[in-house]
């Protein structure tokens, strides 16, 4: 697994239909789409999903930062299938694709919200729904640092690799080993942004003033009520094809198919 995987989850500036949603509705679609992906279990309705979550990708114009992160995935996917398949006693393909395809559609989730939102409108929706503002910049700041890790891990790995460190040599233990040696100028790095961010949060007189006024206050439009009643449609479905017993009557019928 690469660095490469950070691209779904690192904002892009677009200006689609997607992008302009409120934070709140795009949330919303969050939980559809991850509770859809737990509730259904077999690799045709979750490709079906999945195929939903690459129209929504392709409305933001980020299916290309979709791909190249799946492509740092890539052993992890591997590694899941191959786990599922030898340890079943039956079912396997079935169960095995399930199961990748299940990890896929997660992840595109998620990269739907992230790709499409900015950390400030996420600080402003989870203010605007009652969450602290220490809890609220606690997040917010934990998934900026989310690229800035990233960036800054390379920025070590290419220093140690021009010391002659060959990080990719020798099997997984030496690969491991290697990769142990980021770990000690990597910590004192990012502590030192951190006592950075902790002096600049005092100088602005982080948290002398109880209420703050927004800079902007979000708005329900006709396309987020429109999204927030499809993914609890969405929700209410799935919830009533498992109570009606509708979806178990689909799984017999897919796992009486010729699965090899």
């Amino acid at each position: 697994m690469s660095l490469r995987v950070l691209e779904a989850f690192k904002f892009r500036r677009r200006n689609t239909v997607i992008h302009l949603l409120d934070p709140r509705s795009k949330f919303m679609l969050l939980v559809a789409f991850t509770g859809a992906s737990l509730m259904l279990s077999d690799p045709v309705t979750l490709t079906v999903l999945l195929i939903g979550e690459l129209v929504v990708l392709a409305v933001a114009k980020a299916v290309r930062e979709w791909h190249r992160s799946l492509r740092g995935f890539s052993l992890i996917l591997i590694m899941v299938f191959a786990l599922n398949y030898l340890s079943l006693p039956s079912n396997k393909l079935f169960t095995s694709l399930a199961m990748t395809m299940r990890f896929i559609a997660l992840t595109t989730a998620f990269s739907i919200f992230f790709l499409t939102t900015t950390p400030d409108e996420l600080a402003l929706a989870l203010e605007a729904s009652g969450v602290p503002r220490d809890y609220t910049l606690m997040f917010t700041m934990s998934l900026r640092f989310v690229p800035t890790l990233a960036r800054d891990l390379q920025v070590v790995a290419d220093a140690l690799m021009s010391r002659g460190l060959e990080l990719e040599r020798g099997g997984i233990r030496d690969r491991v080993r290697n990769y142990v040696y980021l770990l000690v100028p990597l910590i004192v790095y990012e502590l030192r942004r951190s006592l950075m961010v902790a002096e600049a949060l005092e100088a602005r007189g982080f948290g002398l003033s109880k209420r703050v006024e927004p800079y902007h206050e979000l708005r329900f439009g006709l396309p987020d009520y429109a999204i927030t009643i499809l993914s609890l449609a969405l929700l209410l479905a799935l919830a009533y094809a498992h109570l009606s017993g509708y979806y178990a009557r689909v799984l017999e019928y897919l796992l009486q198919l010729p699965w090899p």
